[in-house]
């Protein structure tokens, strides 16, 4: 070979070793992004600046031997972590096994003649979970996943009729003031030959269970017992957080007992998880379906929903489409309510 050859070569061979060199050092300095998503095949895992926000659970999470295995269940976020690292979402709980940490799915409907509960698992006659996950990305100002769920109905012996298809498109914000910013899309289709009512109800859609530290034995016994002196007419105060675990806090200033039922923008859960105060504010678009719509409090549960099916029967045709947007706010602290007012005009501007 020429030395004219053998110089060019080696001079291409040192300016590749430079170029790949310089292209390992910008990746290795390159830095990660902000709000990181990540996809196993159980889950996908959220973190913010390193810091863990939520799982997605793909993978059926199936219940502590204690509780009927009719209750596992798929599809739903679980643990939702506050900027702190406290986790304000419960699952599998004793007392009611079927509220699944941030979840949904209506209650009382028909289909096809035949009644459909796809909430509550121990009625056997409808479920909600997983089918597939769409797109999954990190990023520096937001993060986030698309999830698609399936509606069953278990309306033949075998195998269960899907009735909705159910599309969750989930943002993560790189924020963690007033707390972790979480939104939700959730976009359901009627993809049965039949059209499927969404009967009257006190609760059903969206729903979110606190965690399994907000109650106890003593702290609904002292509730039951506050209810029953109210009817009674006797002139008592509701019990105080400390032996209640939990409280509520809606838009209109309303608590637990004034609240349930009424049309709010915004919900906050609150109570202490391992001694230290924090909650999650749940907020809804004013674009959604009867906007705003009603909330469900439970009377002595760390549960809410909001629920539009309090207002009347709807109905979801062949091909037709259902959607709502929530933003979560899991917050460290005791609910500051001026601050989620502002991230709800924020939201729904």
């Amino acid at each position: 070979m020429p030395a004219s050859h053998r110089i060019v070569i080696g001079s291409l061979v040192l300016l590749s070793l430079v170029v790949i060199d310089r292209s390992s050092a910008f990746a290795q300095s390159e830095p990660a992004a902000t709000v990181k998503c990540s996809e196993t095949p159980q889950a996908i895992h959220v973190t913010v600046h390193g810091k863990p926000v939520l799982t997605y659970n793909k993978a059926f999470q199936e219940p502590p031997e204690s509780i009927d295995p009719i209750y596992r269940r798929s599809g739903y976020i679980h643990p939702l972590y506050t900027p702190n690292g406290h986790i304000v979402t419960g699952d599998f709980a004793p007392d009611h096994a079927h509220q699944h940490a941030l979840f949904g799915a209506f209650v009382n409907t028909t289909f096809q003649g035949k009644h459909v509960d796809f909430w509550n698992q121990h009625k056997r006659t409808g479920n909600v979970s997983h089918h597939k996950v769409i797109e999954v990305h990190s990023g520096n100002d937001v993060g986030g996943f698309t999830v698609e769920l399936i509606h069953e109905a278990f309306t033949t012996a075998d195998p269960p009729t899907p009735v909705l298809k159910e599309q969750w498109d989930v943002q993560i914000h790189a924020i963690s003031q007033p707390g972790f910013v979480v939104d939700i899309q959730s976009t359901i289709t009627c993809i049965a030959e039949s059209p499927l009512t969404i009967n009257p109800y006190h609760y059903g859609g969206m729903a979110f269970r606190g965690s399994n530290q907000w109650v106890t034995a003593e702290s609904e016994k002292a509730i039951n017992e506050y209810l029953k002196a109210k009817e009674a007419g006797e002139n008592v105060e509701e019990p105080a957080i400390e032996v209640a675990r939990h409280q509520f806090l809606t838009s209109k200033g309303e608590g637990r007992f004034e609240g349930n039922g009424s049309h709010v923008k915004w919900v906050d859960l609150f109570g202490h998880v391992d001694g230290k105060p924090c909650g999650i504010a749940m907020l809804g678009h004013r674009e959604n379906f009867r906007a705003p719509q009603a909330v469900r409090l439970h009377p002595s549960k760390p549960y809410f929903c909001f629920a539009p099916m309090v207002d009347g029967e709807f109905t979801l045709a062949p091909n037709d489409t259902y959607t709502n947007r929530y933003r979560y706010i899991a917050h460290d602290d005791a609910p500051d309510s001026e601050a989620i007012q502002q991230a709800w005009l924020e939201f729904t501007k």
